[in-house]
This record gives C-alpha cells, sequence and structure tokens, in this order.
C-alpha cells in the first residue's frame, strides 16, 4: 500500500497503449462489495481465494497491466500465475514514504496501526523481493517510475 501500484501503473498502462487493471478494484466490482467488508464479513482467507480466482481469470487477458494488492504476492500459487502469465515488478519503497502515503487510520484492513503496518511491511519484503524487476519509488515521479519500466523491460 503507497508505492504507487495504482497510480504507476495506470502510466505503464497508457505509455505502452494497453489496458490497466487493479485486482482490488476487480475484485470489489465483481463481490458488490469494499475490500475492508470482505475481510470483516468472510474474513482474510476468503478475502485470498477471491483474489486467486480473479487473478487467475484478469491474468489471461493480454496487453494489460494488473497491479496487485499489496498481499497477492506473497502467496505462492498466486506469484506463480503472475510470473507464468507477465513480469512481475516490485515497487520499492521504504516504510517511511510508504507511511507519509497512506493513511494509517483502520480504513484498510492490514493497516490499522503503525506498528503492526511495519511489522506487515518487514514479513512481505522478501516475498516481493522475488519479483523479476525491483524499481525504487522512494523518488521520482509515477513517469519516471513507468519510464524506468519500459526501459528494463526493453533489457530482458
Amino acid at each position: 500500500m503507497g508505492a504507487g501500484k495504482s497510480t504507476i501503473g495506470r502510466r505503464l498502462a497508457k505509455k505502452l497503449g494497453w489496458k490497466f487493471m487493479d485486482l482490488d478494484d476487480e475484485i470489489e466490482r465483481r463481490e458488490k462489495r469494499t475490500i475492508a467488508e470482505i475481510f470483516s464479513k468472510d474474513g482474510e482467507p476468503h478475502f485470498r481465494n477471491l483474489e486467486r480466482l480473479c487473478l487467475k481469470d484478469v491474468s489471461a487477458s493480454s496487453k494489460t497491466v494488473i497491479a496487485l494488492g499489496g498481499g497477492a504476492f506473497i502467496d505462492p500459487e498466486n506469484r506463480a500465475i503472475a510470473e507464468k502469465t507477465g513480469l512481475t515488478v516490485w515497487l520499492k519503497a521504504s516504510f517511511s514514504q510508504l507511511a507519509g502515503r497512506v493513511k494509517i487510520d483502520g480504513t484498510r484492513p492490514n493497516f490499522a496501526d503503525k506498528a503492526k503496518a511495519e511489522q506487515l511491511y518487514q514479513t512481505r519484503q522478501p516475498s516481493y523481493a522475488l519479483a523479476k524487476l525491483h524499481v525504487s519509488t522512494d523518488e521520482g515521479t509515477p513517469d519516471s517510475a513507468a519510464d524506468e519500466i519500459i526501459g528494463e523491460v526493453g533489457k530482458l
């Protein structure tokens, strides 16, 4: 949360002439309720199952930039789907940057307080590091990050 997945993803898709899809938004559209409501009513395991099913569906789309939710890439099955169907990119940001960009006020299910958020950040780092491409978002603009991704893709 706060690394720039949606913002940079939209810019990247526009520059490539592709579609953009935010996985969390797609889940909310399909379920007709918010992620917070899904977590609250049905729990995180149910949400993660919905997330996996939705990722399987949307990853079949060609020429689409897909922004995964913060926990999606942690799941080995989701990671395998993402790696099989596209290039995985970690938008790497320091916790201090993320905390400055995202309200830590309980409106996001796994970002209820600063200590919990920082612990979540630390535990997710090793999984995020498995992404094929790493792009820092602490400095620069969304456009410069999108340009960096395009430049790196050309080298692969």
